[in-house]
């Protein structure tokens, strides 16, 4: 379920506003009010870990269910996988409504350039990225659709947020794909997102 966790956050906060992985806020860190918990980390932690344990398990059982919050998606990103991003997060904010899922972050990007002056402009530096989509599991399959991406209040262009994907994504997360359903990790049937958390049926 990291591997799963890693890849929606690349594919939404990385799509967020830039194609990348966690993407929100700028230059002047927009304040969600919220501090990442150690505490609320390791508590998405341990639900990963029973929902792992309870896919090891070869016997028959019944279906359990396990809801997660803003807090602990936030918390357990900016502490257990800022490291494994491609980009610098400096702050990140997890906004979960009906069906869908938002995140608000300062990013840093490094300054390498692609030779397009329009690509540079907005990837390199720390911008504020705001990125939101619908997000749904079912029959232990997922998918994410796209919605709005803005950069520093700006809106992008979908195409330029593939051209983003493809340069900062999929070097390091080649199996990413925006727009492809993907298998929901360690016998997940269900994701569902509703207001304040989501709800996952195992």
């Amino acid at each position: 379920m990291k591997k799963g966790i890693l890849i929606a956050a690349v594919v939404l906060l990385v799509a967020v506003g830039a194609a990348m992985i966690s993407r929100s806020f700028s230059q002047q860190a927009a304040s969600a009010g919220f501090e990442p918990s150690k505490a609320s980390a390791e508590s998405l932690r341990n639900k990963i870990d029973a929902v792992q344990r309870a896919s090891a398990d070869a016997g028959e059982r019944r279906r359990e269910q396990v809801e997660v919050s803003e807090a602990e998606l936030e918390s357990y990103v900016l502490v257990f996988l800022r490291k494994e991003m491609p980009v610098q997060l400096d702050s990140m904010d997890v906004q979960l409504t009906t069906g869908a899922v938002a995140g608000d972050a300062q990013i840093t990007f490094n300054s390498s350039p692609t030779g397009n002056p329009m690509i540079d402009a907005l990837a390199g530096g720390t911008h504020n990225v705001f990125v939101k989509g619908k997000l749904a599991g079912a029959n232990s399959e997922g998918r994410f659709e796209l919605e709005e991406v803005r950069v520093d209040g700006i809106p992008v262009p979908k195409v330029l947020i593939e051209t983003l994907f493809e340069k900062y994504v999929k070097p390091r997360y080649p199996e990413a794909d925006m727009k492809a359903p993907f298998e929901l990790p360690w016998g997940i049937q269900e994701l569902t997102i509703e207001p304040g958390k989501a709800r996952i049926v195992y």
